[in-house]
Protein backbone atom coordinates (compact mmCIF):
# COMPACT_ATOMS: atom_id res chain seq x y z
CA UNK A 1 0.00 0.00 0.00
CA UNK A 2 2.90 2.35 0.75
CA UNK A 3 4.29 1.69 -2.71
CA UNK A 4 0.96 2.76 -4.23
CA UNK A 5 1.07 6.11 -2.40
CA UNK A 6 4.69 6.59 -3.43
CA UNK A 7 3.86 6.20 -7.13
CA UNK A 8 0.76 8.38 -6.73
CA UNK A 9 2.91 11.11 -5.15
CA UNK A 10 5.44 10.94 -8.00
CA UNK A 11 2.67 11.06 -10.60
CA UNK A 12 1.06 14.10 -8.98
CA UNK A 13 4.42 15.86 -8.59
CA UNK A 14 5.28 15.38 -12.28
CA UNK A 15 1.82 16.36 -13.49
CA UNK A 16 1.88 19.59 -11.45
CA UNK A 17 5.34 20.39 -12.78
CA UNK A 18 4.26 19.68 -16.36
CA UNK A 19 1.22 21.95 -15.99
CA UNK A 20 3.40 24.71 -14.58
CA UNK A 21 5.73 24.75 -17.59
CA UNK A 22 2.80 25.04 -20.00
CA UNK A 23 1.46 28.16 -18.31
CA UNK A 24 1.94 31.55 -19.94
CA UNK A 25 2.01 33.29 -16.55
CA UNK A 26 5.64 34.14 -15.81
CA UNK A 27 7.68 35.58 -12.95
CA UNK A 28 11.15 36.99 -13.67
CA UNK A 29 13.70 38.73 -11.53
CA UNK A 30 15.48 41.36 -13.64
CA UNK A 31 18.18 43.95 -13.01
CA UNK A 32 16.98 47.54 -13.08
CA UNK A 33 18.48 49.18 -16.17
CA UNK A 34 17.30 51.74 -18.67
CA UNK A 35 15.35 49.27 -20.85
CA UNK A 36 14.86 45.58 -20.09
CA UNK A 37 13.46 43.00 -22.52
CA UNK A 38 11.14 40.96 -20.32
CA UNK A 39 9.91 38.53 -23.00
CA UNK A 40 10.21 38.04 -26.73
CA UNK A 41 6.42 37.80 -27.08
CA UNK A 42 3.74 40.39 -26.36
CA UNK A 43 2.53 40.87 -22.79
CA UNK A 44 -1.07 41.06 -21.60
CA UNK A 45 -1.54 44.51 -19.96
CA UNK A 46 -4.26 43.35 -17.56
CA UNK A 47 -1.96 40.82 -15.84
CA UNK A 48 1.21 42.84 -15.32
CA UNK A 49 2.90 43.97 -12.10
CA UNK A 50 6.38 44.89 -10.90
CA UNK A 51 7.39 44.16 -7.30
CA UNK A 52 10.38 45.37 -5.29
CA UNK A 53 12.52 43.16 -3.02
CA UNK A 54 9.95 43.32 -0.21
CA UNK A 55 7.08 42.25 -2.48
CA UNK A 56 5.45 45.69 -2.67
CA UNK A 57 3.98 46.75 -5.99
CA UNK A 58 5.84 49.62 -7.63
CA UNK A 59 3.80 52.60 -8.88
CA UNK A 60 3.25 52.66 -12.62
CA UNK A 61 4.71 56.19 -12.78
CA UNK A 62 8.22 54.82 -12.11
CA UNK A 63 8.33 52.75 -15.30
CA UNK A 64 6.78 52.49 -18.76
CA UNK A 65 5.90 49.25 -20.53
CA UNK A 66 5.88 48.43 -24.22
CA UNK A 67 3.37 45.56 -24.12
CA UNK A 68 3.68 44.74 -27.82
CA UNK A 69 7.47 44.26 -27.75
CA UNK A 70 7.62 42.93 -24.16
CA UNK A 71 10.03 45.55 -22.78
CA UNK A 72 10.08 47.76 -19.68
CA UNK A 73 11.79 51.15 -19.38
CA UNK A 74 12.59 52.22 -15.82
CA UNK A 75 12.80 55.83 -14.62
CA UNK A 76 16.19 57.25 -13.59
CA UNK A 77 14.96 57.66 -10.02
CA UNK A 78 14.05 53.96 -9.79
CA UNK A 79 17.39 52.97 -11.32
CA UNK A 80 19.18 54.78 -8.49
CA UNK A 81 16.98 53.31 -5.73
CA UNK A 82 16.77 49.60 -6.69
CA UNK A 83 19.14 47.13 -8.24
CA UNK A 84 16.61 44.40 -9.14
CA UNK A 85 12.84 43.91 -9.32
CA UNK A 86 10.43 41.00 -9.86
CA UNK A 87 8.18 41.19 -12.91
CA UNK A 88 4.94 39.19 -12.93
CA UNK A 89 3.25 39.03 -16.31
CA UNK A 90 1.05 36.95 -18.58
CA UNK A 91 2.42 36.59 -22.05
CA UNK A 92 0.23 36.02 -25.05
CA UNK A 93 0.45 32.57 -26.70
CA UNK A 94 2.70 32.14 -29.71
CA UNK A 95 -0.18 31.59 -32.14
CA UNK A 96 -1.58 35.05 -31.28
CA UNK A 97 1.69 36.92 -31.71
CA UNK A 98 2.96 35.18 -34.85
CA UNK A 99 2.50 36.92 -38.19
CA UNK A 100 0.35 35.05 -40.66
CA UNK A 101 0.29 35.90 -44.37
CA UNK A 102 -0.42 34.19 -47.65
CA UNK A 103 2.42 35.81 -49.59
CA UNK A 104 5.91 36.59 -48.40
CA UNK A 105 6.04 40.33 -47.66
CA UNK A 106 9.71 40.47 -48.66
CA UNK A 107 8.88 39.96 -52.34
CA UNK A 108 6.29 42.75 -52.55
CA UNK A 109 7.65 45.67 -54.60
CA UNK A 110 6.50 49.27 -54.41
CA UNK A 111 4.55 50.53 -57.39
CA UNK A 112 7.16 52.64 -59.17
CA UNK A 113 8.39 53.42 -62.67
CA UNK A 114 11.41 51.11 -62.34
CA UNK A 115 9.31 47.95 -62.62
CA UNK A 116 11.38 46.74 -65.59
CA UNK A 117 14.42 46.40 -63.33
CA UNK A 118 12.84 43.47 -61.54
CA UNK A 119 14.03 40.94 -64.09
CA UNK A 120 17.02 40.52 -66.35
CA UNK A 121 17.49 38.20 -69.29
CA UNK A 122 20.72 36.27 -69.30
CA UNK A 123 22.25 33.75 -71.64
CA UNK A 124 22.42 30.26 -70.35
CA UNK A 125 25.88 29.24 -69.18
CA UNK A 126 25.06 25.53 -69.37
CA UNK A 127 27.00 23.67 -72.02
CA UNK A 128 24.86 21.94 -74.57
CA UNK A 129 25.90 18.32 -74.90
CA UNK A 130 25.78 16.46 -78.17
CA UNK A 131 22.94 14.04 -78.56
CA UNK A 132 23.86 10.58 -79.88
CA UNK A 133 20.96 10.71 -82.39
CA UNK A 134 21.37 14.34 -83.36
CA UNK A 135 21.04 13.90 -87.14
CA UNK A 136 17.95 11.66 -87.08
CA UNK A 137 14.49 12.81 -88.06
CA UNK A 138 11.47 11.02 -86.69
CA UNK A 139 7.82 11.13 -87.73
CA UNK A 140 4.93 9.03 -86.69
CA UNK A 141 1.93 8.46 -84.54
CA UNK A 142 0.71 6.22 -81.76
CA UNK A 143 -2.91 5.24 -81.22
CA UNK A 144 -4.61 3.27 -78.50
CA UNK A 145 -8.14 2.00 -78.26
CA UNK A 146 -10.38 -0.08 -76.04
CA UNK A 147 -12.96 -2.48 -77.45
CA UNK A 148 -15.78 -3.69 -75.22
CA UNK A 149 -17.57 -6.89 -76.24
CA UNK A 150 -21.05 -8.31 -75.61
CA UNK A 151 -19.87 -10.73 -72.92
CA UNK A 152 -18.33 -7.95 -70.81
CA UNK A 153 -14.88 -8.62 -72.18
CA UNK A 154 -12.47 -5.82 -73.13
CA UNK A 155 -9.52 -5.65 -75.49
CA UNK A 156 -6.83 -2.94 -75.57
CA UNK A 157 -5.54 -2.15 -79.08
CA UNK A 158 -2.32 -0.21 -79.65
CA UNK A 159 -0.69 0.94 -82.90
CA UNK A 160 2.66 2.55 -83.60
CA UNK A 161 3.59 4.08 -86.96
CA UNK A 162 7.16 5.43 -86.83
CA UNK A 163 9.50 6.53 -89.64
CA UNK A 164 13.16 7.28 -88.92
CA UNK A 165 15.51 8.85 -91.49
CA UNK A 166 18.94 10.42 -91.17
CA UNK A 167 22.65 9.85 -90.75
CA UNK A 168 24.03 7.85 -87.84
CA UNK A 169 27.63 8.72 -88.78
CA UNK A 170 29.40 10.26 -91.79
CA UNK A 171 29.26 7.03 -93.77
CA UNK A 172 26.13 5.34 -92.36
CA UNK A 173 22.57 6.48 -93.18
CA UNK A 174 19.33 4.96 -91.94
CA UNK A 175 15.81 4.81 -93.26
CA UNK A 176 13.35 2.80 -91.22
CA UNK A 177 9.62 2.32 -90.98
CA UNK A 178 8.30 0.62 -87.86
Amino acid sequence: MKLYYFFLFIFVAFSVQAQDTLSNYRTKKVAVQDTVLVDSLSINPSHFSILDKNGATLPSSSYSVDFVNGSVTFSEELQQQLDSVTVNYLRYPVFLTREYYLLDSKIIVDNSSSIEKLYALERSTAKTGTSPFEGLNTQGSISRGITVGNNQNTVVNSELDLQITGKISERVSIRASL
